[in-house]
């Protein structure tokens, strides 16, 4: 090692001979080092406890305390220090067990000198790499306690980090997991940073598969894939989502909506890990990694015998469990802030702001709609905010317990979609596929939603031809 090299590592030198020790420090100082030399062990064990020594030389055999004993010791103050021992004749086994202990390494008497200083470097090298690791271990830590955003998720609050963290221990794994959570939670999401973060990622696609909007009756050809002719209107064959998944990763979202006959086997499918299309007889194996979700609480369902309890237990190998908006108030204005900035980067124009009256009635909303009721609150906002001409801008109208009408839950979310369905329809003159983009549904959804609620598309095309200034006027608050 030269001298620019070592001239800032300091060396601990332990042994009971002092001809020995002043030898050794001039070795040592001539190579580059600071020494510290001691006859004493526990004079340097106080000295290693107050000084940062890059490596420690130290004898076996001493009166005052052996050199397995100062080991140990040592490794208490500092536990990654390397210890080098200096064995005599006959003490080679005692230093071998003293290696498997955990010094660093041993050297026989007399020490050769470049044999000692090519120990030594070794030592002082992996010592700065292990100082290295744990500063960068620190970092990431300090880094993940801090995080707000993952993959798509967002969120500081403290439940919303130990997801983060949980997330990336799961990915690492090829086991089931089925993630819980209320509507509007972000389940996709998550599954889509396991994907993205294990070892799927880049060996195979992410198939989402929305079991409540299959048909019962095509669920077990959509998954499975059918051969020609298996049933009336079977022409050709078709790859199933299970074989299409690959080495991917397949989700299955809300896993309760699958019919009671199919649960069985797809029960079986995951024990075998292998499958047939329908009409075929050649067994496919499974490679992808399922990964389910639900918003309803499965162990309720099984015990109204809604959910196959067997099956229950095989998804819920890997469990995640995704917090309601409700319970992390305080990322509201983390998720508006991040909504709004998504928005203004999609237009042109002036930059909206959020303002502190909007803010304010959104910390006091009770979001059954989760993050997603969130997200269409402020894309309502910026749609129509934009339209106005007020200096503040346009605020949430909030109703009191007092003066709204009082009904179940399905007519009132019934008659708040229609309400913002009109909102939306209306400001784009009655065009489905612009309010389809605008509220990040397909247009086949919106022909369903304004058949089930009655709204009178013909005549908001007709308001199409009417005075810009008609739609902003009664825009000034969103509902």
């Amino acid at each position: 090692m030269s001298r620019a090299k070592g001239a800032a590592l300091r060396l601990l030198v332990v042994d009971d001979d002092r001809y020995l020790l002043l030898a050794l420090r001039q070795t040592l100082e001539l190579a580059g080092y600071r020494t510290d030399i001691f006859t004493s062990p526990l004079e340097a064990l106080a000295a290693a406890a107050q000084q940062n020594y890059a490596a420690v030389l130290t004898d076996i055999r001493m009166p005052e305390m052996n050199g397995m004993e100062l080991l140990r010791r040592l490794h208490g103050i500092d536990a990654d220090l390397p210890v080098i021992l200096i064995t005599g004749h006959g003490e080679v086994a005692l230093a071998v067990r003293a290696v498997k202990e955990g010094a660093y390494d041993f050297l026989q008497k007399p020490v050769d000198e470049d044999v000692l200083l090519g120990a030594l470097a070794r030592a002082v090298e992996r010592r700065s790499l292990v100082q290295e690791n744990r500063q960068l271990q620190e970092s990431l830590s300090a880094s993940r306690s801090s995080r707000s955003t993952f993959y798509g998720l967002v969120g500081a609050h403290p439940s919303m980090r130990e997801l983060y963290s949980l997330i990336e221990t799961l990915a690492r794994e090829q086991d089931p997991v089925l993630i819980s959570g209320e509507t509007g939670t972000g389940k996709e999401l998550v599954a889509r940073a396991l994907h993205a973060l294990g070892a799927a990622k880049g060996r195979g696609p992410f198939v989402a598969v929305n079991m409540a909007a299959i048909p019962a009756e095509m669920i077990e050809s959509e998954l499975f894939g059918h051969e020609r002719g298996a049933f009336t209107g079977a022409e050709y064959r078709k790859s199933g989502k299970f074989e299409f998944a690959g080495q991917g990763t397949l989700f299955l979202d809300e896993i309760c909506s699958m019919p009671l006959h199919l649960q069985g086997k797809l029960l079986r499918v995951l024990e075998e890990r292998a499958f047939f299309r329908l009409g075929g007889n050649t067994l496919i194996p499974l490679k992808a990694r399922v990964v389910t979700a639900t918003n309803r609480d499965l162990e309720y369902e099984v015990s109204l015998g809604h959910f196959r309890q067997d099956l229950y237990f095989r998804l819920n190998v890997l469990p995640v469990s995704i917090p309601p908006l409700s319970e992390r108030r305080e990322d509201i204005p983390l998720l508006a802030q991040n909504f709004l900035d998504e928005y203004n980067a999609l237009r042109d124009g002036a930059e909206i702001v959020l303002e502190s009256a909007l803010l304010e009635q959104l910390m006091q909303r009770p979001w059954p709609g989760n993050v997603r009721e969130l997200r269409n609150v402020i894309r309502r906002h910026c749609i129509l905010g934009a339209q106005t001409e007020a200096s503040t801008g346009p605020v949430l109208q909030t109703e009191s317990v007092q003066s709204m009408t009082l009904t179940n839950w399905k007519e009132h979310m019934a008659r708040e979609e229609k309400h913002y369905l009109e909102l939306v329809l209306s400001h784009c003159g009655g065009q489905v596929s612009a309010a389809s983009i605008m509220m990040g549904l397909s247009r086949k959804s919106v022909y369903e939603k304004i058949g089930r609620h009655g709204i009178d598309l013909d005549r908001m095309r007709q308001e199409e031809a009417a005075p810009s200034g008609t739609i902003a006027a009664n825009s000034t608050q969103i509902p």
